[in-house]
């Protein structure tokens, strides 16, 4: 090998070091736009699961203490018209908010997580239309006292329901 040949060999291998750094700092340079933009997807992704989630159990929470009024209360003989009224009154509150959020709420599981929740969300509300179509009945009786065993049963299938979705989002 000749002076120059191996003078080339050596500077080369010197500076391969320098150029290999050189050309990583590049290319994460090129594609860290899309690296950071993906980061920043997840996050607020997941943060909005989160918040979402959260207002799901918060409304579904609330429908769920108000059938647990209505049903270890409101017919009972120490309630007077106003405790009726009030419960009455957060009853249709939440009915309202629940209902007319079900296309939202079924948007948010559909993308945020799985046919598996959207299934179970479903459920769910068709022991909330169950509950409320029962009400009406109730509403509607002159002595509605002979079927609250019914409302509890069906309460108690709304419990197991919205657990099961609330629950199954963890697992």
């Amino acid at each position: 090998m000749t002076e120059w040949t191996a003078h080339l060999l050596r500077s080369f291998a010197d500076q391969a070091g320098t150029w290999f750094i050189g050309v990583v700092l590049a290319l994460l340079g090129v594609f860290s736009g899309r690296l950071v933009e993906s980061i920043k997807f997840a996050l607020n992704r997941a943060d909005l699961r989160a918040k979402y989630f959260e207002q799901l159990a918060v409304d579904l929470s609330s429908f769920v203490f108000a059938i647990d009024r209505i049903t270890k209360v409101y017919y009972g003989p120490w309630v007077g018209d106003d405790g009726k009224r009030a419960i009455a009154e957060f009853y249709d509150e939440s009915m309202n908010k629940l209902c007319s959020q079900e296309y939202v709420y079924l948007s948010w599981l559909q993308h945020y997580w799985n046919q598996r929740m959207v299934d179970a969300f479903v459920r769910t509300m068709d022991k909330v239309r169950a509950v409320d179509e029962l009400l009406i009945e109730l509403n509607a009786m002159a002595d509605p006292r002979s079927r609250i065993g019914d409302l509890t049963k069906i309460y108690r299938e709304l419990q197991t329901a919205a657990q099961a979705l609330l629950l199954g989002a963890t697992r």
